[in-house]
């Protein structure tokens, strides 16, 4: 008879002890309890994480479920894990390389992006209706105030047309509408789609999202392969914001966001890159493992490829600086593209 395969468990599961019956009376100063952290693993178990933090507070209260995690996910040690951040200097970014040509073409656009949590309220799982209205309107009225190239305008979910949503999602400037499973199960989209929003850019190449999965994502894009300039305007926003807002931020972990896969920095640098020929023969996922990259559909996490592009990002949020990410994720897309245009 042959063996039966090993169930796939999430991280969740494997780490969840014995005596996890001693945590039944731990709480949050937010009332988060050990079962809301894991609400999503029960009803997903072949997860990868499974596990989300629905106020800040839970990384320290459980720290005996997400440490280990975050040392598993991330490959850290978190005994003498730091918080460190570098988003490099005015000269460093002007020195940056783009892709040369022939490998610049396969590359549909270059997004990069950062979660943030603003500092008073917990995350979507734990907001009240009212909170999240709160919140809304303290992050818009920060949003007002910034100018130049980064001024834009605020628009609620609520506000939009079921076609002006869909025009905006097809043009991956606004995020889907609640139908991450994982998310779902996970309370993330409680009381959507209120308030919930995008504020953008006339150029469209600056976008903030408010009340997804995090408080905060800000996202600078652009068409082809431009890191250089996107890099840039990311900065800028960045440093704009936090003189407008006090988020989270943790001494060991950085910044913490609702999804322990994305602490520490916070970014997400990803392209959407043609790469069909190495994923036909099997090489994409051991190039994404090689330089610690991961590989998604272009509709986001949990999608599929459409016309052999996928969008790459990096994997790794934490134990590194942001500008040693943006560098590792651009050395491993132009390691990819080497491979993909010798086919």
């Amino acid at each position: 008879m042959a063996e039966e395969a090993p169930k796939k468990v999430s991280l969740a599961q494997k780490n969840t002890p014995a005596q996890v019956w001693e945590w039944c009376d731990k709480k949050t100063s937010h009332g988060t309890r050990f079962i809301d952290c894991i609400t999503s693993a029960l009803e997903n178990p072949k997860s990868n994480v499974g596990i989300y933090a629905p106020d800040p507070e839970c990384y320290d209260v459980f720290s005996d479920l997400f440490h280990p995690i975050i040392a598993e996910y991330h490959k850290v040690d978190v005994a003498t894990l730091e918080s460190k951040h570098n988003l490099g200097t005015v000269d460093d970014i002007k020195a940056m390389k783009d892709l040369p040509e022939n490998f610049a073409e396969k590359v549909v656009s270059t997004r990069v992006r950062v979660g943030r949590t603003v500092k008073g309220f917990p995350m979507q799982a734990a907001l009240s209706p009212k909170q999240r209205l709160d919140l809304e309107e303290k992050i818009k009225e920060a949003l007002s105030q910034l100018d130049g190239e980064l001024k834009g305008t605020y628009k609620s979910l609520n506000e939009m047309s079921h076609d002006e949503k869909t025009s905006l999602i097809e043009e991956h400037l606004l995020f889907n509408d609640a139908d991450d499973k994982c998310l779902r199960d996970a309370n993330g989209y409680g009381d959507w789609p209120n308030g919930r929003g995008i504020f953008m850019n006339d150029e469209k190449n600056f976008i903030v999202w408010v009340n997804e999965e995090d408080h905060i994502r800000i996202i600078s894009m652009q068409k082809g392969a431009s890191l250089t300039k996107v890099w840039e305007r990311l900065v800028t926003a960045i440093q704009a914001m936090e003189k407008k807002l006090e988020f989270v931020c943790h001494p060991k972990f950085g910044h913490l966001t609702f999804c322990p896969t994305n602490i520490g920095t916070g970014l997400r640098a990803s392209v959407h890159v043609n790469v069909g020929k190495i994923a036909e023969l099997k090489q994409l996922d051991g190039i994404c493992a090689e330089y610690n990259l991961q590989p998604r559909g272009v509709h986001g996490e949990h999608t599929e490829s459409v016309g052999g592009i996928y969008d790459i990002s990096n994997k790794i949020r934490i134990g590194r600086t942001e500008w040693e990410l943006i560098n590792d994720m651009w050395t491993g897309v132009n390691a990819m593209l080497e491979k993909e245009c010798a086919n």
